[in-house]
This record gives structure tokens, C-alpha cells and sequence, in this order.
């Protein structure tokens, strides 16, 4: 899976679960940037992701993002370990 393929899956479940059309989102954007994107909708998206990537992700990891963008190492080394 390429760091675009992971890209596209996150913005999908960022877009899924807040409302937010994909391509209003960017890999720049951080979570305040996203209308509805709060700590119970953050868990929802890495589950959902986590689910349709085959992947563990470990949701500590992902608090250090800073940005949408952040989180696509985060994804590929959780599929490294999975």
C-alpha cells in the first residue's frame, strides 16, 4: 500500500464521518481545521481505517499529529507490525 493509497483512505474516513467533502480536505489540515472531527470522532476514523487497511493502529500514536498529513507514517509502520 502506498503512502497515497493511505492519503486517500484517511481523507475517505475524515470525510465519512465528519460530513466534510474529500476535497475539502487536505493532508495540511489538523483536526480543528475539520468541522465535526472531535476526540470520539478521531477514534471512530482510526477504528474505520484500522478496519478497511487490515491494520492495528495504535491511537496514542496518532495524538502526536499535528496534521491529517501526520498520519500516514503512523498507518504504514501499524501495517509493518500487524
Amino acid at each position: 500500500m502506498t503512502d497515497e493509497d493511505i492519503l486517500a483512505a484517511i481523507i475517505a474516513m475524515i470525510s465519512q464521518e465528519t460530513g466534510v467533502p474529500s476535497s475539502d480536505i487536505s493532508p495540511e489540515m489538523t483536526a480543528s481545521d475539520v468541522p465535526g472531527w472531535d476526540s470520539l470522532a478521531h477514534i471512530r476514523i482510526l477504528l474505520e481505517i484500522g478496519a478497511r487497511l487490515q491494520v492495528t493502529i495504535d491511537i496514542e500514536k496518532t495524538y502526536g499529529a499535528a496534521t491529517i498529513g501526520d498520519l500516514v507514517p503512523i498507518i504504514r509502520e501499524a501495517g509493518r507490525d500487524s
